[in-house]
């Protein structure tokens, strides 16, 4: 049996999680780049959102940013399309009301080989 009350939303039960305790919501912006960088953007905004509104706000978020509330609330909504300068803004101010400092590194990927030029192959193009 789930203690979660009737007709409370999976995102409400989420945003109030984030609310609560810092490493859920460090967690949901590490899991939102890590869906950026694989090309979900679509999971990348609905996580985002749901850091949004169970810490800042879109009100605080606007006032941070200087971006008009409802253009967030838009950028961030199921059909959202932000621009990178508008993600990365919104995660640089999560980032500092949570206390949260994400760092991006390369790691190779499992079961990729690297890919070699054959030797002479540049000069044979030009």
């Amino acid at each position: 049996m789930s203690n979660a009350p009737v007709g409370r939303s999976f995102d409400e039960m989420v945003q109030s999680r984030v609310g609560r305790e810092a490493a859920f919501a460090k967690a949901l912006l590490q899991m939102a780049v890590q869906e950026m960088l694989a090309g979900d953007l679509d999971v990348a905004r609905s996580l985002i959102r749901d850091v949004i509104k169970g810490s800042i706000g879109y009100a605080e978020l606007s006032r941070r940013t200087g971006t008009p509330e409802k253009s967030l609330v838009r950028m961030f909504g199921p059909s959202g399309n932000p621009t990178a300068a508008n993600i990365f803004s919104v995660l640089a101010q999560l980032q500092r009301a949570s206390g949260v400092s994400l760092q991006v590194k390369s790691v190779r990927a499992q079961g990729k080989r690297s890919i070699k030029p054959r030797s002479g192959s540049a000069r044979r193009a030009a």
